[in-house]
């Protein structure tokens, strides 16, 4: 690369070993791993038949690792993978679209962060108004009635002030919807263009795990990745979580009983 680009190759070693290696990870997999029937696919390598249904075992463990951590999209020029419907050639189109993707994704993670601290701050503020009119009812009585009473005197409680009131709020709204609508068309668009290796019906619980632990952004004790799992609809205590993550090479154990899948990779 530091040739490619004509630059000092301490410059490339820099990026490699400061930005590159730190965000990949190895996953080691279990020989049950390679069982499920779009690997078995790949492991063909019968001679006989047409090379379009020819597969190459070298590259097995990456369709073992896309439907462990599935949903997946693969990202390869190895033709072996277009051949069966897994990726396509054009690598460079599908991971823009990933990245998009991600980037429509956070967007709409972090609007949705926004509202819940607005409805939580506005839950609390109301919870302490209850209790303050609670404690005090003659005083909020008369507080409300006051309000009410300017309200009604400035023409606030009118029809046609309620009217141009909501108006004026729907005319303000409208960009801010016409772009969520934008938004959710683009990522509709871009998630239907893309080839995905999906799970499968009935994960085991292994996969379960390894598929919030890649995705979570932090290790979780089994605990904490039993809650989350629950909150998906999968019930599997804690113990036989730690149990068989114990058991699979894939995830690692880090000091403070945490968990994470995949290894750092050794630059």
């Amino acid at each position: 690369m530091a040739d490619q680009f004509k630059v000092a190759e301490r410059q490339a070693r820099r990026v490699l070993d400061q930005q590159i290696w730190p965000a990949l990870r190895v996953v080691d997999l279990e020989i049950r791993d390679h069982l499920s029937w779009r690997t078995r696919h790949i492991l063909r390598v019968d001679r006989e038949v047409p090379l379009k249904y020819r597969g190459d075992p070298d590259d097995a463990p990456t369709m073992a690792l896309a439907e462990f951590l599935g949903p997946c999209v693969i990202v390869s020029q190895d033709s072996v993978f277009e051949r069966f419907g897994f990726a396509v050639i054009e690598w460079i189109p599908v991971a823009q679209s990933v990245l998009r993707l991600a980037g429509l994704e956070a967007t709409a993670a972090n609007a949705l962060v926004l509202i819940e601290l607005a409805l939580r701050l506005l839950g609390a503020g109301a919870h302490r108004l209850a209790g303050l009119a609670a404690r005090n009812p003659l005083a909020a009585s008369a507080a409300v009635g006051g309000l009410l009473w300017w309200c009604y005197h400035r023409g606030y409680l009118t029809r046609d002030n309620w009217r141009r009131t909501l108006s004026r709020m729907g005319d303000a709204a409208r960009p801010l919807l016409e772009l969520a609508e934008a938004g959710m068309t683009e990522h509709q668009t871009l998630n239907d263009s893309l080839l995905v290796v999906e799970p499968p019906a009935y994960p085991t619980s292994e996969q379960l795990a390894a598929r919030y632990l890649a995705r979570c952004g932090r290790p979780p004790t089994p605990g904490e990745l039993r809650d989350a799992l629950a909150r998906r609809g999968h019930t599997i205590s804690a113990a036989q979580l730690k149990h068989e993550m114990l058991t699979h090479r894939a995830f690692i154990r880090a000091p403070g009983d945490l968990w994470t899948v995949g290894r750092p990779v050794q630059g």
